[in-house]
């Protein structure tokens, strides 16, 4: 097992383990939605009803670029305005969870198909089911990539969701009217060779409905498997059709930017677990944001 394999294993071990989630004043992996709830899936443990619909006037203008970068502005707003989802994961995910959200309200309509790519525990899904759009999930929720293995306790707890357990992209037709295919801390997981499909696969699904392909990807700034990341980097902004000078330059601004989130000490931490610090070093790991057209 490489190092990159064991980063992945760690922070996939991190976020199941009810220890940790305990520890970090997490609630456990739900298995349904909470008695009593309108909500009509799980979701509604991070953020509840009444605090829906406030996110649709708060975000119908947020600026979405077709780069950027996470920032400590971004999630602060997000503390203060999507509490539970800014808070649900103890790392990264809990800032690109919230910006996905305001990307998706901001640049899709209301009551569009949307497909979440690899969407493991599924908040964001179903918040934005509960917001009126219909969702898609393709997941194989086989383990691949140290990923998740709960597809039946999931389903269960989104049953307004669909899920699809495959790889992406399925062998099922599912249309090309999407309002938008999307990832979370995804991308940097598939292999380079596997990239191409993956992204053509997400343009044919919007290309009837000028949809977008919105994807918060895990970026290594500095550290071991920097090198790589870029790569990776690189070849998804180019398969998305958005010029690598700019990717360039958004890299330039995000490393000398005051505001650039970073992943904490804290977190880094907790996905080493019981791995020696030599083993798993810290890195400067950000979110590098990309939006798309078909």
């Amino acid at each position: 097992m490489n190092l990159e394999q064991l980063t992945q294993k760690a922070r996939a071990r991190a976020a199941a383990s009810p220890r940790i989630r305990k520890l970090a004043g997490k609630p456990p992996l739900p298995s349904a939605p909470p008695p009593g709830h309108a909500g009509a899936n799980a979701s509604v443990w991070t953020i509840g009803d009444e605090s829906t619909w406030p996110i649709l006037e708060l975000y119908g203008s947020f600026e979405v670029p077709p780069l950027s970068y996470g920032t400590v502005r971004d999630f602060a707003d997000s503390t203060e305005n999507i509490p539970g989802l800014a808070g649900a994961n103890f790392d990264m995910k809990d800032m690109q969870r919230c910006w996905m959200t305001k990307a998706i309200v901001a640049s899709v309509p209301r009551g569009a198909k949307l497909l979440e790519i690899g969407a493991g525990e599924p908040l964001v899904a179903g918040l934005l089911s509960r917001l009126g759009y219909e969702v898609v999930i393709v997941d194989p929720y086989d383990g691949s990539g140290n990923g998740p293995r709960e597809y039946e306790q999931f389903k269960a707890a989104y049953p307004d969701v669909r899920f699809i357990r495959e790889q992406f992209p399925p062998v099922e037709e599912l249309g090309d009217d999407f309002g938008a295919v999307y990832s979370i801390s995804v991308l940097e997981h598939v292999p380079l060779e596997a990239l191409d499909a993956v992204m053509a696969g997400a343009r044919k699904m919007i290309a009837g409905a000028d949809g977008r392909s919105i994807h918060a990807v895990d970026h290594v700034l500095a550290g071991w498997g920097a090198d790589s990341h870029l790569a990776g980097l690189r070849k998804i902004v180019e398969l998305s059709g958005l010029p690598l000078t700019e990717l360039d330059a958004t890299i330039e601004r995000l490393r000398n930017d005051p505001e650039t989130y970073f992943v904490s000490a804290e977190s880094h931490n907790r996905w080493r677990g019981g791995l020696p610090y030599d083993s798993y070093s810290m890195r400067r790991i950000v979110s590098v944001n990309v939006n798309a057209g078909p």
